[in-house]
């Protein structure tokens, strides 16, 4: 069979293959090749066949479990090659036969493109080396008697050694394992930085995490000392050797900080250090151990940032309801004392002339402020529509400055106004900017003393790149000014200078945040600048300049000499508001009815038939939007006008109003002026029945 494997050595040289067949055919030494995870015999050498007694073809095919006794070490050698890719060695000593049969296994992987191909397992026998020490061991015996029992001391010994030769090559095998397994875990580690020091504290040992983590490679780094990667600051404190030295005293450092990375930038660090010893005390280096937590630090100075920032806005809230009780209850004084003076019999006509001028000042009062929140909480939601239409910068700032006139005056202020001859257009809300340089204009004089100075300018500014013209619009005063704590946060809302109990300038704290998201609204910007507490103020507002012509004003529908009489039916839960309302249509000559309900209206509505309903939206037992629907229903309201007379004021109140059938929405109290402008124009639509 041999004969029929080799090439002929005569005809043709060998090539390697044929020579490694042809050792392995002739090799004395039992070998044998196993492919799969059941160690299936493919090939035997004749030296092979004879140590098991047995053909190749009752061999080859088989499992090599079926040629071995059960629980053979063979077979976990070979599991193990199978499982590591490693090559094996094993001995053991066999009864199997007369005389005691000592064997040594050794198993490799055949491996070819990094693939396991199978294993191979080369078996050898020590039979006779045994036989020799028995014949050796029997002459030593028959030959000296008096040695007996050195023979059987030197048995023993040796018996000993090759015992603890065995216990310690495991134990060397174990220790070897266990370490290249802690080797392979801490080189494998990403997110720490983790290496080994010498006593004087060079790097001497550098995983994967390290070069992640500091940036260098470990060819840049082991010899280094490891006070490279600390800030100059902290190496000249001499926090490295104060760290070291603490580790060697108490065996451990743990500290959190600044480190620094091969790029020079830095990050917050958790660092422990630990000192290592050998069994007699003697310090051998050090373990350092680096995480970043630079994100943590961040977040943690975040949260401190923001519960302060929580604390502030809620002492802020706190402030700004005490000062809206405080602002709301004002106005009730001078009300209550109006109306006691109005319920005088014998009040002079001068004496009720000026208690109905303190109603109408009191009242507008308490509508702007409520005014004022409701555009905050619009604002803030996103809720606000801007009405855009071009509208020239002069008229703005002339209507302002109108309004603003009689309070500068009576405190004894100067106003002084400059702006642009060439006149300049806007395309914006001119409602939301009269709000907007009217609460500048009115804050600075409530915060300037008498006599103090304020200046209104203007000017056009050249745009830089594709950004559009812009024109600046400066308020500027000589007042109090802004402390610089205040300064960063003066448009926050609720954010008003320190309180003192004569409430002197009075608000809520709301205007200027106002002032900034209706500016941003419109495209622009605003800020605000103070050289500190009496040094005055400066608002600086940005605008983008309309570049379109002014589109000409369309022009008023102009009044009736006098109002045309309609049958009005007035609906509020509110009986009070409902009565008033209905004496005040009386007397500008409407016919009225009242209701309180839901249901009242729908059946005042039937039986009255109204040209003009006046709807309250909160109704009991049907709300206002149902009411309006059901009067849409009816064919002979099929012209009436509905007017929404309501508290809500949203988007969504609105839209739901005009789903529902209005005509108009107006949000309470009612300006009687707009009322009356409406309907005037209302009457060009809709003539009474």
């Amino acid at each position: 069979m041999v004969a029929q494997l080799l090439p002929s050595i005569s005809k043709q040289p060998l090539d390697l293959t044929s020579l490694c067949v042809a050792f392995t055919e002739r090799s004395p030494l039992p070998t044998a090749v196993m492919e799969g995870d059941v160690h299936v015999v493919r090939y035997v050498n004749p030296a092979f066949c004879r140590l098991m007694d047995k053909p190749p073809e009752q061999l080859i095919g088989k499992p090599f479990a079926k040629m071995m006794p059960e629980k053979d070490e063979c077979l976990t050698l070979l599991n193990s090659v199978f499982r590591t890719g490693r090559s094996e060695r094993h001995m053991e000593q066999q009864h199997s036969k007369s005389h005691p049969v000592l064997l040594s296994y050794t198993a490799w992987p055949v491996i070819a493109d990094e693939r396991l191909l199978g294993v191979m397992i080369q078996v050898t026998d020590a039979a006779q080396f045994h036989k020799d020490m028995l014949a050796m061991n029997e002459a030593l015996i028959l030959g000296s008697l008096r040695q007996h029992e050195l023979a059987h001391a030197a048995k023993t010994l040796n018996d000993q050694l090759r015992a603890e030769m065995t216990e310690r090559k495991r134990a060397e095998d174990a220790l070897r394992t266990s370490e290249e397994r802690f080797r392979m875990m801490v080189a494998s580690v990403k997110d720490y930085a983790i290496l080994m020091l010498d006593v004087g504290g060079h790097v001497v040992t550098w995983n994967a995490g390290a070069e992640r983590l500091k940036g260098y490679k470990a060819e840049e780094i082991i010899g280094k000392h490891f006070s490279i990667f600390y800030s100059e600051e902290d190496l000249g404190r001499g926090k490295p050797e104060r760290e070291i030295k603490v580790a060697n005293t108490v065996g451990c450092f743990e500290d959190e900080g600044w480190r620094v990375r091969k790029d020079g930038s830095q990050f917050w660090a958790n660092v422990v250090i630990t000192a290592l010893r050998d069994e007699a005390g003697v310090l051998r280096g050090y373990s350092k151990v680096t995480r970043d937590i630079t994100e943590r630090r961040l977040l943690d100075n975040s949260l401190v940032a923001r519960a302060a920032d929580l604390v502030r806005a809620d002492r802020s809230k706190d402030e700004f309801l005490a000062m809206l009780a405080h602002e709301l209850r004002n106005p009730l004084a001078p009300l209550r004392n109006a109306a006691a003076i109005l319920q005088t019999a014998d009040a002079s006509a001068d004496e009720r002339g000026q208690a109905t001028r303190i109603f109408g000042r009191q009242l507008e009062n308490m509508t702007r402020m409520i005014d004022d929140l409701l555009d905050v909480s619009r604002i803030t939601e996103g809720k606000i529509e801007l009405r855009r239409q071009p509208v020239a910068l002069a008229d703005i700032i002339s209507a302002v400055t109108t309004v603003a006139q009689p309070a500068i005056t009576a405190r004894g202020q100067e106003l002084v106004v400059s702006l642009p001859s060439e006149p300049i257009f806007l395309n914006a809300d001119a409602t939301r900017l009269d709000q907007v340089f009217g609460n500048l204009l009115g804050n600075a004089c409530k915060y300037s003393g008498r006599g103090c100075h304020i200046w209104l300018d203007a000017e056009r500014v050249a745009p830089h790149g594709t950004e559009p013209m812009e024109v600046v619009v400066r308020v500027r005063d000589d007042g109090l000014g802004i402390s610089p704590e205040l300064l960063p946060r003066i448009f926050n809302l609720f954010v008003q200078a320190t309180r003192a109990l004569d409430r002197e300038h009075g608000g809520l704290g709301i205007g200027l945040t106002l002032v900034q998201r209706l500016v941003e609204l419109h495209g622009g910007s605003v800020e605000a600048r103070s050289e500190g507490l009496g040094h005055g103020s400066e608002f600086t507002v940005r605008l983008p300049i309309h570049p379109g012509p002014l589109a000409a004003p369309q022009p008023p529908i102009a009044p009736p000499v006098s109002e045309i009489s309609r049958r009005m039916l007035i609906v509020d839960d509110n009986e009070d508001s409902a009565r008033t309302m209905a004496i005040l249509q009386r007397r500008r000559g409407h016919e009225t009815r009242t209701a309180f309900t839901g249901p009242e209206a729908v059946a005042a509505a039937a039986e009255f038939v109204p040209d003009v309903v006046l709807l309250d939206i909160g109704l009991p037992g049907m709300d206002g939007f149902e009411v309006a629907r059901r009067l849409r229903a009816i064919p002979a309201l099929a012209g009436a006008i509905l007017v929404a007379m309501t508290g809500y004021g949203s988007h969504e109140d609105r839209t739901t109003a005009k789903d529902a059938g209005f005509d108009e929405y107006l949000v309470k109290p009612v300006d009687l002026d707009l009322l009356q402008t409406w309907l005037w124009r209302a009457e060009a639509f809709a003539q009474p029945r």
